[in-house]
């Protein structure tokens, strides 16, 4: 549901590329070009009016103020080594990260300081947080295939999901449900925080190309190859096609107008 009033955006990466949908009038606009890295993951800072995104390929956290006047720009927050997935923690202001190959989740605040490496652990894809219970879950994507989590300072580590090769993670906070894709398979899947009560929510019916995930309100954004879809989380799961693009689709942000008036939204 688009609220009455307000424009929500649906923000996306193709590789060295970020374009944006209007829900509204369907239009795409390219942000950023020429960005030198595939892009696998975005999220946003709506306190300071930042979307901050990996570039994987040149080893970098950026950011880019948004909404803003065009032309939009680029500043670097810190280095990392081939970070991939990342996520905001709007109440301490911080961001965090995966880096595949090191196995480390990473985090600075947002300008940067205060860098750490919390864990390490097999390769690292995904990563979301649980901003009530105050967990972040992560997907392994080496040796092993697995959901775990973690407090913030990496303390109680543990796995929750066997067997899973998962590149994108999301939280409903309405229902308190994790979501997840499995990449091999394209199969989108949920289960309680915990891990259990596992549910088969909906099928690409592709392999090998459904890459991130965003959840906003029991709604599920995905890739899927070139397309973008809206997928309900509802009993009766449906789905629809919001965007075809030329390029592979690979990271997906619903920016919602409204997070800018809400304290502390992620």
């Amino acid at each position: 549901m688009i609220r009455q009033g307000l424009q929500n955006k649906l923000i996306y990466s193709t590789e060295n590329t970020i374009k944006e949908i209007d829900l509204r009038s369907k239009s795409v606009s390219v942000i950023l070009a020429n960005l030198g890295s595939n892009i696998y993951s975005l999220d946003c800072d709506y306190k300071n009016g930042y979307i901050h995104f990996p570039r994987h390929d040149i080893n970098v956290i950026s950011r880019f103020r948004y909404p803003a006047d065009t032309p939009y720009t680029v500043e670097n927050v810190t280095t990392a080594t081939q970070p991939i997935s990342l996520v905001i923690d709007p109440l301490y202001e911080n961001v965090y990260w995966t880096e595949l190959y090191t196995g480390k989740i990473c985090k600075c605040n947002f300008k940067g300081l205060n860098k750490a490496c919390i864990l390490q652990d097999d390769n690292i894809y995904a990563i979301t947080l649980d901003q009530r219970n105050r967990w972040l879950y992560y997907s392994t994507f080496g040796t092993t295939r697995k959901i775990k989590r973690a407090r913030m300072n990496g303390s109680e580590k543990h796995s929750i999901l066997e067997s899973v090769e998962v590149t994108g993670l999301g939280i409903d906070t309405n229902g308190w449900r994790l979501y997840y894709m499995i990449h091999d398979k394209g199969e989108l899947k949920s289960s309680l925080l915990n891990g259990t009560n596992i549910i088969d929510v909906f099928s690409t019916n592709k392999n090998q190309t459904s890459i991130g995930i965003y959840v906003y309100n029991s709604n599920i954004y995905c890739t899927n190859g070139t397309q973008l879809l809206k997928v309900t989380s509802s009993q009766a799961a449906a789905s629809y096609v919001i965007h075809t693009d030329t390029a592979k689709t690979q990271g997906v942000l619903l920016y919602d107008e409204m997070g800018r008036y809400k304290p502390n939204s992620n």
